[in-house]
């Protein structure tokens, strides 16, 4: 009985020896034990310590580095746009720019590119098979067919509302939103979240007059918000 309970007191004391440790253990103990308002408080070893430098520590999130990015090349293609527009002043307000015959007078610089202009979009009449006899895009049979006819555009309006919810627009407002949507697809294919592009007045005068509106004021082109944070 005697040397069990010897043994049992030398099990007890090696592991309290090793949970609590001490100098003689070079501070490798699992836990220590403060004193906390006369109570002893069982507290992590890694409480307090010091484990080296953290890899990326003062790098800034990953969301706003790629914001800064997004900004900085969304504002350099807009200082490059709005350069264009300075020195293209004289296009507002009527169209002997227009090579297609079709665009209308708009009230900004930004809005009066013919399609014939515009590389992205008039590439799409060019490579038509087999070549058609084309002066404007909106003659093109695939401009009807994506771009106006309103049980497409439904669809392409779902799509659009089950990532981004619903717009708050009237019905024609909704299609002419759609259908700039899908002719910027059409052209450009993927742009990216907040990278816009300027849409031909021809273009966008067909959609309007395809769903006009009595006494709809159109906004015309916008460039994206971008938030400050």
């Amino acid at each position: 009985t005697f040397f069990l309970k010897e043994s049992v007191s030398k099990i007890t004391s090696a592991v309290k020896n090793a949970l609590i440790g001490s100098d003689a253990t070079a501070g490798k103990s699992h836990l220590f034990v403060m004193e906390s308002d006369s109570e002893e408080v069982a507290v992590g070893a890694n409480v307090n310590s010091y484990d080296g430098p953290l890899p990326y520590n003062y790098e800034p999130p990953w969301q706003e580095r790629g914001q800064a990015e997004l900004r900085g090349r969304v504002n350099g293609q807009r200082r490059e746009i709005e350069l264009w527009c300075e020195e293209n002043r004289w296009r507002i307000g009527q169209v002997s720019w227009c090579l297609c015959g079709r665009c209308e007078a708009m009230p900004s610089a930004v809005e009066s590119v013919c399609c014939r202009e515009v590389d992205a979009y008039w590439s799409l009449v060019q490579t038509l098979d087999p070549p058609e006899d084309i002066t404007c895009l909106t003659l093109h049979p695939g401009f009807e067919a994506s771009c106006l006819n309103p049980f497409v555009l439904q669809i392409a309006y779902m799509n659009f509302r089950q990532e981004h919810g619903p717009l708050q627009a009237s019905r024609p407002e909704q299609f002419r939103y759609t259908a700039y949507r899908q002719v910027v697809r059409w052209a450009y294919g993927i742009l990216g979240r907040n990278i816009r592009k300027a849409i031909p007045s021809c273009v966008v005068s067909a959609i309007r007059r395809q769903f006009a509106e009595e006494g709809q004021t159109y906004k015309g082109f916008q460039w994206p918000r971008l938030e400050d944070d």
